[in-house]
């Protein structure tokens, strides 16, 4: 198979996956409105509702692209009726036609394939990397009695079950799963809530150095997060996609798997302090990552108790003995 179809095809994959509601087909064919000859078009877009035809001209060039390129492409574009034009050409296009494609309506993009020998280019992808760092304190109410003693030095802190002591609560594993399952809000700045609504029970040892299990009442976390972000960028092993001359060289990915992006924080990116304004000027493909929080296995450090409840020594009813 020649270079140049091959290129072809590889534009109407792009093309594909970047429509993917749309009707994108490689060496269309259709007659034309003015002339009535059949024009061969290299990939066609096609939409319903309402009608919508675009064209797409594919050229595997060792050169730059030129005037005459855009030329022939707005009377094929005239021929056939199309809403849309595009000349994607490997070589690249020179600069003295990037005005005259924008008045012609015509998009210039050059194709990418990082695992293709012939049509991987260099570029890199724009990465915004977000570590959000929740600070928690476990809470609860709990109905201990005259005598009852707890475990010292477990990394639990207080021993808690929700399964009739069959099995010990990790607080903070349960606080993990629950963080990077997306059911706790993760809004920075703001103290955030969550109550258990399972029953939850604390081991003790009572007075008599037997095993009992008092009632936690109100358990769940208090936390707050904080929220650092870094811009960086990556050059992905495998991708495919456009890049687009007359908007920065823009790279917009039809195809990024999760598996080629990173999973550890290059220490040359570098922190932003405002990232909702980087989501606001930023074009083409970005790729927007938040690191799951990893806790497991870490011990409560610090444990606070507060008596709430009669006085020792006093009655219910309020008379002293």
């Amino acid at each position: 198979m020649r270079k140049s179809v091959e290129f072809e095809q590889l534009v109407a994959v792009i093309i594909g996956e970047l429509e993917p509601t749309a009707e994108v087909k490689w060496d269309d064919h259709i007659v034309g409105q003015l002339s009535g000859r059949i024009r061969q078009i290299d990939v066609s877009i096609r939409r319903r509702d309402p009608d919508f035809l675009g064209i797409i001209d594919a050229k595997d060039y060792g050169r730059r692209a030129t005037i005459d390129r855009i030329d022939a492409l707005s009377g094929v574009m005239r021929d056939v009726q199309a809403q849309y034009g595009a000349l994607v050409c490997s070589g690249g296009f020179s600069n003295s036609i990037h005005q005259y494609a924008r008045n012609c309506g015509i998009s210039l993009f050059n194709a990418h394939d990082a695992r293709s020998a012939n049509w991987s280019l260099e570029l890199k992808i724009p990465i915004i990397w977000t570590e959000l760092t929740p600070l928690v304190s476990v809470a609860g109410e709990f109905e201990f009695q005259a005598g009852d003693q707890v475990p010292r030095n477990d990394r639990h802190g207080i021993q808690m079950s929700t399964d009739g002591g069959q099995t010990i609560v990790d607080p903070l594993g349960t606080f993990e799963q629950a963080w990077n399952q997306g059911s706790l809000s993760q809004q920075p700045g703001v103290v955030h809530r969550a109550a258990s609504a399972q029953k939850v029970e604390a081991l003790v040892r009572d007075a008599a150095d037997k095993p009992q299990l008092r009632p936690v009442h109100n358990f769940g976390f208090i936390y707050e997060v904080q929220s650092k972000t870094w811009l960086g960028k990556f050059q992905p092993e495998d991708c495919r996609g456009l890049v687009d001359y007359l908007n920065g060289q823009a790279f917009y990915a039809s195809f990024l798997p999760v598996s080629a992006v990173p999973y550890q924080r290059d220490e040359q990116w570098e922190h932003v302090d405002d990232p909702d304004q980087l989501a606001i000027t930023a074009t083409g493909t970005l790729v927007v990552c938040t690191t799951p929080l990893l806790i497991s296995n870490t011990r409560i450090t610090n444990m606070s108790v507060d008596y709430i409840g009669p006085l020792p020594g006093a009655h219910p009813d309020g008379a002293e003995s």
